[in-house]
């Protein structure tokens, strides 16, 4: 046991000092529509989002709560519900460019776990507002799209064109951050409409590194006009 731990705690280490990985041209060419498949994987207009949510977190703590998210992709705002199985209502914020606490009670009730939660929700769910946009390959030949943010971290789109995508968020010293590991069941690749992913696995690195297992139980687009399908006019 002490040595699985042992194990355990080396991986921890070799995540969290990964680095920016190069990338290459891609040997074959990349579809036309590769850059477009980047930008639909992100939901488009605004959208209640319900996810059951399995927490693991330092020292081997694991919960299990409810969220309900509201997006707004023209407005990059999100307000996040976060419940107890029961449905009692344990932290309530909203992010339009900052953040509010309507609800907070403990180990909820600080400002950086409000901040970090719309951090999270804006790596999941938000295109990044990229100063460039990169593409290529990495070493084994899978696709991906960089993108160059202003303050200079880099948010990485791995396999975009399957239905299992990695986003990887690094610092601006090339230290991976956050990896994203989103899933569509029973669509075929590349046919991910509406952006929204069925299973997301989101790993936080570092000495408080945590995961949380988002699994969809329902999605639900608000206003015909402003949640218009990816892809169609």
């Amino acid at each position: 046991m002490k040595s699985i731990s042992l194990l355990l705690v080396v991986a921890g280490l070799f995540l969290s000092c990964a680095s920016l990985p190069p990338l290459h041209q891609a040997h074959r060419p990349m579809s036309v529509e590769s850059n477009q498949t980047c930008q639909g994987l992100y939901p488009l207009g605004e959208w209640q989002l319900y996810h059951t949510i399995e927490a693991k977190l330092p020292g081997r703590q694991t919960g299990f709560l409810t969220g309900l998210t509201v997006l707004s992709s023209r407005e990059r705002s999100a307000q996040c519900v976060i419940m107890t199985l029961e449905g009692f209502v344990v932290f309530d914020a909203r992010y339009d460019g900052q953040v509010t606490i309507n609800r907070a009670v403990a180990p909820f009730d600080n400002h950086a776990f409000a901040q970090g939660v719309m951090a999270d929700i804006q790596l999941i769910f938000f295109k990044p507002l990229a100063d460039e946009i990169s593409m290529g390959v990495l070493s084994d030949n899978v696709p991906v799209c960089r993108h160059l943010l202003p303050d200079g971290n880099v948010i990485d789109l791995v396999n975009p064109e399957n239905n299992h995508w990695e986003t990887r968020l690094y610092r601006s010293n090339h230290r991976v951050m956050r990896i994203v590991q989103s899933m569509i069941k029973d669509k075929l690749p590349g046919k991910n409409l509406t952006g929204i992913a069925d299973k997301i696995e989101l790993t936080a690195l570092g000495t408080s590194g945590y995961t949380l297992i988002l699994d969809l139980v329902e999605a639900i687009p608000i206003g015909s006009e402003d949640s218009r399908i990816q892809g169609v006019e």
